[in-house]
């Protein structure tokens, strides 16, 4: 009875399914189910010709396009005239002075280093290891003229000179010299006392020292020439920077900006004469103001070389023809990015060419171990960036070098390591054992080239002035290693007694090594058999050698191209899963000579460019 009645109730739901338009046994299901959309349209991302025109000149020039360029851009009446537009809008904003400033605002976002702080003390200014001149006031007896503060002993007022008197303050006609100084061509200055004459040397009459006047000593606030001396030819050994009127970091118009500038100044210099961008980190030449090479220039003469006194052209724009920066157009602008080889200055930097010449050959080479001679090294191979002053300067540490340049270079990323992963126990090297072996392995090996780059007291008791270890007049002995006095406290020998332990990754020495010679400790060579970024070294010595690994591996390329993509297309490419993409990027930049404009021009070819990203 039951069974039939299923039977019925099975047949009447079978008509009303059919009523329905609803059959089959899944007719309950098509009854739930929604009704499939209408296919989606894909969206419309690309960009009309006139906000690519937009994209193009913003991009590379930082300001809009003219009126005209818009004007043309809407009475283009075919596909082809609007694209022969945008190729001349794209030429005429990568020769746009506009395009040398926006590159200069990228390399500061790139090639980000901190402010040149050495010689630092509260607010004064050493940085320029030059003997400082005061001037004196406007009412005076010798309204705006020079005077050092060395003129007289340390108890006297050297502004005495100013109202015609001497130390003691009895009356005393100062001699008066005019000079064309250094920080201002083409002008001249009066110079009281000693500081405008050409004594090179003076002796101390108590001791018999005698004193090279090219070399200045620290003060509270001002460094200073040895008292007697002159300022050098044109000055060169001296500075208008005093006390606290050369403090700032936010202005041209005073030293210490300059060396804070230099990374992005050369960047926007490679961009514009179309160099290679790998000789950010392996060419031996940069660009700089008066200023710059002014510091370079002492450099050279504290670390106790002579050659550049006679080179009186180095600070004269108008008496060579190095290329220089568009915005600076005047021959003889002090103020200009002039293009030089750093070694033409400061001889330590050694350009290893036959000439001189500029050069970013990977051939480049220099081969120097402490190990097996007691000779000194030639100086450091200049490296680009990794060579720089004021870039070595303001990484204070070797390894904080060597992680920044790493991140700035290749695009590599230091974190903490995963939490479930073990490590073997810390014996010495944190290169081989402890949590710390998660990025010392990859920093030991790159911090190497970047040790004998330092800061000594010794010439300023107040603040440290920056030095190259092991090279001219800068040699060391046991005593720095020993912990003894002087070498204490700030010193950098007690430093690398402790951080620079033998049979370390860091420093790949032997005990006996070092005590046959004190310099091995600065061991700056990545060890052939050693490997960073999968590439094993070549036996350069210091930061060219690491510069040279990070073009042969690649990671410069990749890294390059990246930054350059995120700039000029506007998205970050993702590593973990764009690889692929990346290193394509990566060889089409070395493939067009790692120059920015063929780089630029191919990418503005890609169809990213016209996506409203």
């Amino acid at each position: 009875m039951h069974w039939h009645l299923h039977l019925k109730s099975a047949a009447l739901a079978a008509v009303l399914f059919a009523m329905f338009g609803l059959t089959g046994p899944d007719a309950h299901a098509q009854q739930c189910e929604p009704k499939p959309s209408d296919p989606v349209k894909p969206t419309n991302d690309q960009l009309s010709d006139t906000r690519l025109l937009r994209r193009i000149v913003l991009g590379l020039t930082g300001t809009t396009p003219t009126v005209e360029q818009y004007e043309a851009m809407g009475a283009a009446a075919t596909p082809e005239a609007r694209a022969t537009l945008l190729r001349a809008a794209l030429d005429e904003a990568l020769a746009s002075p506009k395009f040398y400033e926006r590159m200069l605002r990228f390399g500061h976002e790139w090639i980000a280093v901190g402010a040149y702080t050495t010689g630092a003390n509260g607010d004064a200014y050493q940085g320029d290891m030059s003997g400082h001149l005061h001037r004196c006031d406007d009412g005076s007896l010798h309204p705006g003229a020079y005077y050092s503060v060395s003129e007289f002993l340390s108890s006297q007022d050297p502004r005495n000179q100013c109202a015609d008197k001497d130390g003691t303050g009895a009356p005393a006609v100062p001699e008066v010299r005019s000079v064309e100084p250094w920080w201002a061509p083409g002008t001249t200055v009066q110079v009281l006392g000693k500081a405008g004459s050409d004594v090179k040397q003076v002796t101390d009459s108590s001791t018999g020292k005698v004193y090279d006047c090219g070399v200045a000593s620290g003060g509270y606030y001002d460094p200073a020439i040895p008292r007697g001396c002159g300022c050098g030819p044109n000055l060169v050994w001296c500075s208008p920077l005093v006390g606290l009127n050369s403090t700032g970091t936010s202005s041209l118009s005073g030293q210490r900006r300059h060396p804070y500038e230099e990374p992005a100044r050369l960047f926007a210099h490679l961009a514009w004469y179309d160099r290679p961008l790998s000789d950010l980190v392996v060419g031996n030449y940069s660009v700089g103001t008066n200023w710059l090479r002014a510091l370079y220039v002492r450099f050279g003469r504290q670390m106790g070389s002579s050659v550049v006194d006679a080179n009186t052209t180095w600070w004269r724009p108008d008496a060579d023809s190095a290329p220089r920066d568009p915005l600076h157009p005047n021959p003889n602008d002090p103020q200009a990015w002039r293009e030089f080889v750093v070694e033409d200055l400061e001889p330590f930097h050694l350009s290893l060419t036959n000439d001189k010449s500029r050069s970013g050959s990977l051939e480049r080479t220099y081969r120097f171990d402490p190990r097996t001679t007691t000779e000194p090294a030639k100086g450091l191979p200049t490296a680009g960036v990794l060579t720089m002053m004021g870039a070595m300067s303001s990484f204070p540490r070797e390894r904080v070098r060597a992680a920044r340049f790493l991140e700035i270079f290749a695009c590599q990323n230091f974190s903490p390591p995963p939490a479930d992963v073990h490590f073997p126990p810390l014996e010495i090297d944190p290169a081989t054992g402890g949590t710390c072996l998660h990025c010392h392995k990859t920093l030991d090996p790159a911090a190497i080239s970047f040790k004998r780059w330092d800061f000594t007291p010794f010439p300023s008791y107040y603040v440290p002035w920056p030095f190259i270890g092991g090279v001219g007049n800068q040699r060391i002995t046991k005593d720095w290693l020993s912990g003894q006095y002087p070498h204490t406290g700030n010193a950098p020998g007690l430093r690398w007694r402790n951080a620079f332990v033998p049979n370390t990754m860091l420093t790949p020495i032997t005990p006996e090594e070092l005590k046959a010679n004190p310099e091995s400790v600065l061991l700056d060579t990545m060890p052939e058999s050693y490997t960073l970024l999968g590439v094993n070294g070549d036996g350069t010595m210091g930061p060219l050698g690491f510069g040279k690994l990070l073009v042969r591996s690649g990671e410069f390329d990749r890294c390059a191209a990246r930054r350059l993509y995120a700039m000029f297309v506007g998205r970050d490419l993702n590593p973990a899963t764009e690889k692929g993409f990346i290193d394509k990027l990566g060889r089409e930049f070395a493939a067009r000579e790692r120059k920015l404009r063929p780089f630029i021009r191919y990418l503005f070819e890609q169809s990213e460019l016209r996506r409203g990203l």
